[in-house]
């Protein structure tokens, strides 16, 4: 049985978090289902005495099943409870009596178990896949709407929940302009506002005009380009009674549902924003190119953008590691190559100094 004083002193953090760090209505839920878990750890005891309370919490969670496979949870989700349990007893410790037991020293304890590393596998839409996309068969409103859709997430590398939220006023294809702006109506992630760019990759353009201009036709500018469709037809709804707030949820069913249907892979829409990433990052030449994908990916800064999505497959650090042996055996003799790194170096670090690239290098620094 949870402790009715741990269920209240939950509430009033997450009441704590909405208005004062003003997360929004989403990371509040997945705060408070992180914290269910903390609740149902402490049970009938106060969490003022978490320290005495065994096994360690980090324990427990590493023990967590999922309810409907009896799978073990992943170490990200693991991370991310234990993480939150910790802010939510720093806070308990700060702004309430009664938990001086609650001190640094514990909450230091408060991290997930070191577990066995193993290597993952980085997925991704690929511009071919995205390419098959482009060119199967959709022959019915919703089978149009959710290839454009799936094509112009590769080509914008927007987040699942911005995209469904865009109005047709806020993308311009003949200039590649995407304005992810929350004044508009754009659901991004914590609020941020970007103009951002979509990759100029000519047959996948035409294909997403060919929606663009069917869309329009119908619709004015403040409805959405995931166009809304009439239950009842079927075809683009030019007046909608409302526009659901779980639109993400229907883009996704979607998807599986054609892919399916056309005999693809389905990939989830998150993988088709890794697919952008890794497509752009691939085609940069220079420090500038890097700092241009990462602020289309709307990214503080670059060491977020290489951490997440510049990791190389094994094929590609294969390929790569080859051609350099290829490049050294191929130099005139005679070449310092000591002194060409060490230029290399140089040039590196003078770009990093520019004011434009400080935050990359206070990340390459740490």
């Amino acid at each position: 049985m949870i402790d009715r004083a741990n269920w209240i002193a939950m509430k009033e953090y997450l009441e704590y978090r909405r208005d004062v760090d003003q997360l929004s209505p989403r990371s509040i839920r997945l705060e408070e289902a992180w914290l269910r878990h903390l609740l149902e750890w402490a049970d009938s005891r106060p969490l003022a005495r978490a320290p005495k309370i065994t096994p360690p919490f980090p324990s427990y969670v590493m023990s967590l099943r999922k309810p409907e496979t009896s799978a073990a949870y992943s170490q990200e989700y693991t991370r991310k409870v234990i993480s939150s349990a910790k802010r939510f007893l720093r806070w308990c410790s700060t702004h309430k009596h009664g938990y001086r037991l609650i001190d640094p020293s514990y909450l230091e304890t408060l991290k997930p178990p070191r577990q066995p590393s193993s290597k993952g596998t980085h997925e991704y839409v690929t511009l071919e896949e995205v390419r098959d996309i482009a060119t199967a068969p959709a022959r019915l409103p919703w089978e149009r709407r959710i290839r454009a859709a799936a094509v112009f997430l590769f080509l914008s590398g927007a987040r699942v929940g911005a995209f469904v939220s865009l109005p047709l006023e806020a993308i311009d294809l003949e200039t590649r302009t995407v304005k992810q702006w929350p004044s508009l109506g754009v659901k991004t992630k914590f609020g941020k506002a970007a103009t951002t760019f979509l990759l100029d990759l000519p047959d996948l353009i035409d294909l997403v005009m060919e929606w663009d201009a069917e869309v329009r036709e119908v619709l004015p500018p403040r409805l959405p380009w995931f166009a809304p469709l009439s239950c009842e037809t079927g075809e683009i709804d030019p007046t909608p009674k409302y526009i659901g707030a779980y639109r993400d949820a229907r883009l996704r069913k979607e998807l599986k549902h054609w892919t399916d249907k056309v005999g693809l892979p389905y990939h989830s829409p998150h993988r088709f924003r890794h697919g952008h990433a890794v497509y752009a990052l691939k085609q940069a030449r220079d420090i500038a190119d890097l700092k241009a994908v990462s602020q289309n990916l709307m990214h503080s800064n670059l060491s977020i953008t290489d951490g997440v999505y510049g990791v190389l497959s094994e094929e590609d650090t294969r390929n790569r590691i080859l051609e350099l042996g290829s490049r050294q055996s191929s130099m005139p003799d005679g070449t310092d190559l000591e002194a060409i790194a060490d230029a290399i170096a140089m040039r590196l670090w003078r770009q990093m100094a520019k004011p434009e690239n400080a935050e990359l290098a206070s990340g390459f620094e740490q």
